[in-house]
């Protein structure tokens, strides 16, 4: 895992590298050279995962001497890739397998062999072309900026980009508004105006000759149709899902598990103690007062499975004590309370390894979210005069559990991106119209349309095609981004099994019965569990990995919040209304449906725009 910075026409120095030390204690180092009469410069920091030895230093240069790379990432099947490269290797890092692969058949050819989370940078001097790639689950980030007269900057975190010169970053209203509908902003941008994010999947190639650029994508939607019974599905999901388990402990460094209370991660653990490692397990809570805690469950799966555990108890003054770091780490805000104890646990586990396996990724081609449900019921009703009946729900929306509201409100809505906006917004257009005087959604209902073209390759049922769209364009900018950047802050790989290329391609051939149905999510991913664990842990309630925002921003942590939040010297005034703000803190501190999930967003949203005004 590592940090990329490269630039064409920007000149930059060791201090730009520098900001991104964290992501590669490692090594550090640059190249600056001449193609097609541009100067580009690449940096790199490493953290030495594969290959510990010189032989995995970058920035890289192929043996033929055509082309250049900058790589952030892990290629889990390199040494298959290796097999069929007829060169000589200086080690075994997948850096080589990957140069060396793109010299011999080049990028274009690479793409679709590579199984792995990665981002990078790689220029080939003989057609004077820069190429910028995004693995096609966006778990590694990689941010570019463009500018006159050629210029080009791009790495793997923002705070690298800014200390280049000529770096827009004024904060883009446009953008806002998205970030208020999805509570976050799906790539390619980003709240800055002069920034872009690679989309997932995507490749963007730069002329140096012209300057000009094209962005496409090399995602491949999977047409394959699995034909068995449910029985034959779960145990060839066993076969697959234990294939990615095995590629993804490929490590000269120590690895463990990030276990939580619920399925997936510890299906993860087990799977790895099949292939004969007993990996520690590493959980954060806040003590059996809070429903929210998932120790307890957590260390009964690892006694279950016989495996080492550690956990970290932190209270509120621990999470309150860590928001800073975490915005400031994160980058982008980000309305999710899971970012605050993610922030300990990585830092616990830490202490003992350098890689972690995790369960993440698996609620969306599994079908595990309660939005799913909704299209669920709205394809059983049998006319539609049942669906228009949602409608007059409305009055008594104020009334509803917040998912519930939810599904009431996007059941009636015909169109399928407005229906999908409905369910994801974390403000509601008439929400949205009070704090900006604008009720649109931004961009969000564009992407959204945009992605939906990129995930189907043949027609799918509704909750079918959300499930694919989450995948790949709400994990990759919200979940998987800041557990990128918590992780790698501490000098930590995350890795994510469930979404090895394989195993999602497997999940996304099967039935959707097999995966959601009315009132069930991931039912063969559960049934297959129950080879390892016992029910009791297999079908366990939801947790989430939430934090009790709510009770503490009504107690401990309410002039903390509110401070923040309704600062008269406050930037992010500029472009939201005080009054709504105040009103939907007001709302919240009567407790009746309370709107904490919009707190917390506004929360991170002012501590993120302080931040961008006190440092450049």
């Amino acid at each position: 895992m590592c940090g990329v910075l490269g630039s064409v026409n920007i000149p930059f120095g060791e201090s730009a590298l520098d900001r991104m030390s964290h992501r590669g204690p490692s090594s550090s180092g640059t190249v600056s050279f001449e193609a097609a009469g541009q100067r580009v410069t690449l940096g790199h920091r490493r953290l030495a995962i594969v290959d510990l030895s010189p032989a995995g230093h970058q920035p890289v240069l192929s043996r033929d001497g055509r082309w250049w790379l900058s790589y952030n990432g892990e290629i889990y099947n390199h040494q298959e890739l290796r097999s069929g490269l007829s060169v000589p290797f200086r080690g075994h890092s997948d850096t080589e397998t990957l140069v060396e692969s793109l010299a011999a058949i080049g990028v274009e050819r690479t793409l679709p062999l590579l199984n792995g989370m990665f981002a990078f940078a790689a220029v080939d001097l003989a057609q004077g072309k820069l190429y910028l790639v995004r693995d096609p689950f966006g778990v590694k980030p990689l941010y570019y900026a463009a500018g006159p007269g050629g210029r080009l900057a791009f790495a793997s975190e923002v705070r690298a980009l800014r200390a280049l010169p000529g770096i827009d970053a004024a904060i883009d209203p446009e953008a806002l508004q998205t970030f208020l509908t999805l509570r976050y902003v799906p790539s390619p941008q980003t709240l800055w105006n002069g920034v872009r994010r690679l989309p997932p999947g995507h490749c963007l190639v730069y002329d140096l000759a012209s300057h000009g650029t094209s962005l496409t994508s090399f995602l491949r939607p999977s047409s394959r149709a699995f034909q068995g019974t449910l029985d034959e599905a779960a145990r060839e999901y066993h076969g697959v899902l234990a294939g990615a388990v095995r590629r993804q402990l490929l490590s000269d460094v120590p690895v463990g598990v990030l276990l939580s209370g619920g399925v997936d991660s510890a299906l993860v653990a087990a799977l790895a103690q099949e292939g004969g490692r007993d990996l520690p397990c590493y959980t954060v809570g806040f003590g059996p007062a809070y429903p929210e805690c998932e120790m307890a469950d957590a260390a009964a799966t690892a006694a279950t499975l016989g495996l080492p555990h550690h956990s970290v108890t932190v209270t509120p003054d621990d999470l309150w004590g860590a928001l800073e770091g975490v915005v400031h780490s994160v980058e982008e805000p980000l309305g999710t309370t899971s970012i605050l104890p993610m922030w300990h646990l990585v830092q616990r586990a830490r202490r003992d390894v350098t890689v972690v396996l995790t369960g993440q990724g698996c609620d969306e081609p599994w079908g595990g979210y309660t939005r799913y449900q909704a299209e669920v019921v709205r394809s059983l009703l049998p006319f539609p005069g049942l669906v228009r009946m949602f409608g007059l729900l409305r009055p008594v929306m104020g009334y509803l559990p917040e998912f519930v509201e939810r599904a009431v409100r996007c059941i009636p809505v015909s169109d399928l991106a407005d229906r999908f906006l409905e369910a994801y917004a974390m403000f509601a257009s008439r929400e949205r119209l009070l704090l900006t005087g604008r009720p649109d959604a931004g961009r969000a209902r564009a992407d959204l349309v945009h992605w939906l073209g990129l995930v189907a390759a043949a027609p799918l049922p509704p909750a079918e095609r959300m499930m694919r769209v989450d995948s790949r364009m709400n994990l990759a900018d919200d979940l998987l981004l800041y557990g990128d950047k918590v992780s790698m802050a501490f000098s930590l790989e995350a890795r994510v099994p469930m979404l090895d290329l394989e195993v999602v391609d497997f999940v996304e051939s099967l039935p959707l019965g097999y995966r959601v149905k009315l009132g069930a999510g991931k039912v063969a991913h559960k049934l297959m569990a129950e080879r390892y664990l016992p029910p009791a842990i297999v079908h366990r309630p939801k947790r989430g990995f939430q934090v009790p925002f709510g009770t503490w921003s009504k107690g401990i942590w309410r002039e903390r919040v509110q401070d923040i939040l309704l600062d008269d010297a406050a930037p992010h005034w500029s472009l939201l209304n005080r009054a709504e703000v105040q009103a939907l803190w007001q709302r919240h501190l009567s407790g009746r449906n309370s709107p904490g999930r919009q707190i917390f967003t506004l929360l991170m949203l002012a501590v993120w725009w302080r931040q961008q005004k006190e440092s450049p």
